[in-house]
């Protein structure tokens, strides 16, 4: 009986490839290609894979792996498709939105920065603290190709969030982060990634299959 499939993201490939046995279970890792897309897998049975800081681990670790050298659009933890004959049929229902997708986040990482206050800064005007937020993302901006706003879960939160930049201009973006800190020692900037482009397109399963988010 054919095992089903563990379905960590989609690359563009039009070849079978292997990346080492570091999936689920350190099952093999391989791509299925379907015209000139791929999606990267690992054998697994059907089961629900339960959130844990181990699991959600190995998924990513995976995604980061194939990012290295590949163009990557991340798909949900816990996907698990049936078999190899279902998997291509859905990738063929949305296969010219994963190759828009592809196209958006082509040779693109995803970084994320958090502006926090620091414990003895009290930053009441609200005037101040929108022209600092509004200073600081412009400043990113110049570099980063998108950007999508995160939650800000606390008061003393003033800035969260990702940025689309291509991997050319990782080091440009982390020079503007520095400039910015030493500009706003009020401020603690944690700067975090490359990431895969998580919190701007991922692939989940929906009511319809395979549904492609788009986020930015």
């Amino acid at each position: 009986m054919e095992e089903a499939k563990y379905f960590y993201c989609i690359i563009p490939a039009s070849k079978k490839e292997s990346f080492g046995y570091v999936g689920m279970n350190n099952s093999e890792v391989y791509a299925i290609p379907y015209k000139d897309v791929a999606a990267v897998v690992s054998n697994s049975p059907i089961r629900d894979y339960e959130l844990t800081e181990e699991n959600l681990e190995r998924h990513e670790k995976v995604i980061n792996q194939i990012m290295e050298k590949q163009t990557v659009v991340p798909v949900e933890f816990g996907t698990t498709i049936k078999n190899e004959k279902i998997l291509r049929s859905l990738i063929a229902k949305v296969y010219n939105p994963v190759k828009e997708c592809l196209g958006l986040v082509d040779n693109k990482v995803e970084l994320g920065v958090k502006g926090i206050l620091r414990n003895d800064v009290f930053f009441t005007d609200q005037i101040k603290r929108k022209e600092c937020l509004s200073d600081i993302l412009t400043s990113l901006n110049i570099v980063a190709k998108q950007t999508v706003p995160g939650d800000l879960f606390s008061e003393r939160l003033i800035l969260n969030a990702s940025f689309l930049v291509d991997k050319g201009d990782i080091d440009v973006f982390s020079e503007k982060v520095t400039e910015l800190q030493q500009k706003y020692p009020m401020l603690k900037l944690l700067y975090s990634g490359p990431w895969p482009p998580y919190n701007f397109i991922y692939i989940k399963i929906g009511p319809r299959g395979l549904e492609v988010t788009k986020k930015g």
